[in-house]
């Protein structure tokens, strides 16, 4: 067994070496903005909605790009922290571990979202690509499976704009290691500037992190809450036709920003010649919630795009609040569930290390200090609590504190 393992330790040491120094053997090295040898190529998007189904279904490992400092100030609950600039400015300090853990993890079947503040495009100026890719191009020049592993659309940003659940800290938008407005956008260069008539960024929400309020243009024939129809899409010709309503307008680029009627509530920005005013009398149907959508889970860009989707159960947001998790990563196989808080019965159960244990975000401290959080049936978890970290059980676990779960 020890054997083994310094076989496996002597294989990641020697692609470290490669890495951080001549590049990977037969592609020539070149240098991108945090010193990771670039090899060209990029990886598939997922919306936040995307993101957000894939971790309440349990489908998906998330890993942060960004520095230390930005990840203690705002972080998306159950991401592992793999710094970009770590990679080459201190090397040794990468955990090879954690590193081999990931690979693992994408190997058995799981998708790997790599992410950071904003997610820029970053496959046009080689000298400073987004840190989510740089880590996404180094975990598959380790060996990882580069068709399960994605990018998310917007970053970390999006999902604070999207309002989801499952911020720890900070709730504004941050860039550069600065909080930044709920307005703000990150820079782009000329060249990445996209002519999509859809966008996958999420706007921010009226009212959120101070008060912000897009500034509706006076020209603008169109208002917040009239249904359209999409017509003349290029890009996304399949949504040509789908029934929207419109939610605000962003001056910044002259895009109206609407939300689809259909079960996927997918919000885009579209020119205005691009939409359709329907008849004011036509009624907006209910919402139905679905109990299964598709989502896109990986993919191998080409010129085709190529997405893979996977069937998941639909889970609707939690209120989105600060330091509330609602989901955490399982850090010992063996965990604690009490069908009740006013029972005394505890049941142990099994789950597989890093799996996603969903909760909804209620906490209840025992008798002996140990917090326990309510399961999230509606995520397909079965009613009950599940033991977060305290003293544990026993007379001679009193005075240790141990950690089960990990939001």
């Amino acid at each position: 067994m020890r054997g083994a393992t310094r076989q496996v330790s002597r294989k990641i040491n020697r692609q470290f070496l490669l890495l951080l120094g001549r590049g990977r053997p037969g592609l020539p090295f070149v240098a991108m903005g945090y010193g990771v040898p670039d090899s060209g190529v990029d990886f598939a998007y997922v919306s936040v909605q995307e993101a957000y189904l894939l971790m309440k279904n349990d489908k998906a490992v998330f890993v942060d790009s960004r520095d230390e400092d930005d990840y203690k100030t705002s972080r998306l609950q159950t991401s592992f922290h793999l710094p970009a600039n770590a990679l080459i400015m201190k090397g040794s300090s990468v955990e090879k571990s954690l590193v081999q853990h990931l690979i693992d993890l994408v190997n058995s079947g799981k998708t790997l979202i790599c992410l950071s503040d904003a997610c820029i495009k970053g496959n046009v100026n080689r000298g400073h690509v987004s840190r989510c890719r740089h880590i996404a191009q180094y975990l598959v020049e380790l060996g990882a499976d580069r068709s399960l592993i994605v990018r998310m659309a917007g970053g970390i940003n999006a999902w604070k704009r999207a309002q989801l659940d499952g911020i720890l800290g900070e709730l504004r938008p941050m860039y550069a290691g600065e909080i930044q407005n709920w307005d703000f956008a990150p820079p782009k260069l000329k060249e990445e500037e996209s002519e999509d008539e859809a966008l996958p960024e999420i706007s921010p929400a009226k009212g959120a992190g101070g008060g912000y309020v897009a500034a509706l243009s006076e020209e603008a024939a169109l208002a917040v809450g009239q249904q359209i129809e999409i017509s003349g899409l290029k890009t996304r010709a399949e949504l040509n036709g789908k029934a929207a309503i419109v939610k605000d307008f962003v001056a910044d680029s002259g895009r109206w920003e609407i939300e689809l009627l259909d079960e996927t509530k997918e919000r885009l920005r579209c020119k205005p010649e691009s939409l359709l005013l329907k008849s004011a009398k036509q009624e907006t149907p209910k919402a139905v919630e679905p109990a299964e959508v598709e989502v896109g889970c990986g993919g191998v860009v080409t010129e085709n795009c190529e997405r893979i989707t996977c069937k998941v159960r639909w889970v609707p947001s939690r209120p989105f609040r600060q330091d509330q998790p609602t989901a955490y990563r399982v850090l010992k196989s063996d965990l604690f569930k009490k069908p009740n808080v006013s029972g005394d019965k505890i049941i142990k159960i099994s789950r597989p290390v890093s799996s996603t244990v969903r909760t909804t975000g209620e906490l209840f401290v025992g008798a002996s200090g140990g917090i326990w959080a309510e399961l999230d049936v509606t995520a397909g978890e079965k009613k009950g609590w599940i033991y977060v970290k305290g003293p544990g059980f026993g007379a001679s676990s009193c005075k240790v504190t141990s950690e089960y779960l990990q939001a």
